[in-house]
């Protein structure tokens, strides 16, 4: 079976980082390999996955945020599909084998993403959400124009889809997901599975609860230069 790799970058996140490790490793998916990226935690991070080492690939860096974290273990990431996964929220039962599953039955499709439960601090579920999925990419890429309602946590990317439009963006420390987004939509059809297949954790301390709209302005300003067919310039 084509080989997965699942990027996890943490920082500061002793308490939740082990559960995203966990999550991966109760996969029942064969080909596997977890690339847990450390950037510069200074909390116990390295202790807590002390007893994991035998079992994933963990790399310790200085800070650089997360971008650049992201992009340190895409550069190690040796699976033909790739998936990244927030240190603070967990995969669901057969997330990887059925998006693996979508992709070879898609071979044009760059990436593929899923809906998500949110849950609490706790692990406690709180409710379901559904992702927005437009099947014609002109009618994905308008709507998505308007926010960004893919869940980075919940994607699988194709490797050679990935080395076509390039990494994450490290000039951009929020919205680098959502950037890089447009850029696969450029170029590649996304796909989409409607059942939850993640768990997002909203603990109160979450990136997106402070949204730094330039760089929000940014990605959409891109968006309308890789789309001036559908976006007007």
């Amino acid at each position: 079976m084509p080989k997965v790799s699942v990027v996890i970058p943490t920082y500061n996140h002793a308490r939740y980082v082990t559960w995203a490790v966990e999550s991966v490793l109760r996969q029942k998916y064969p080909s596997l390999e977890i690339i847990v990226i450390d950037d510069g935690s200074t909390d116990d991070t390295a202790q807590r996955l002390q007893p994991y080492q035998s079992r994933i690939n963990y790399i310790y860096k200085s800070n650089g945020g997360t971008p650049n974290a992201l992009n340190h273990g895409l550069q190690r990431a040796t699976g033909e599909y790739i998936c990244w996964l927030s240190a603070d929220d967990m995969f669901l039962k057969g997330k990887l084998e059925k998006q693996v599953q979508l992709m070879e039955a898609n071979p044009q499709v760059g990436f593929c993403y899923t809906s998500f439960i949110v849950i609490d601090e706790n692990g406690l579920k709180k409710y379901a959400a559904d992702s927005e999925f437009y099947p014609a990419r002109q009618e994905l890429v308008v709507n998505l124009l308007r926010g960004c309602f893919i869940n980075g946590s919940s994607v699988m990317m194709r490797r050679t889809a990935l080395e076509r439009v390039g990494y994450f963006d490290e000039g951009l420390p929020q919205a680098h997901d959502y950037e890089l987004w447009f850029r696969f939509l450029r170029h590649f059809p996304a796909g989409y599975i409607r059942e939850p297949l993640i768990a997002y954790r909203w603990h109160g301390e979450n990136m997106s609860l402070h949204p730094d709209n330039e760089c929000i302005r940014i990605v959409q300003q891109r968006a309308r230069e890789l789309f001036p067919e559908w976006l007007g310039g």
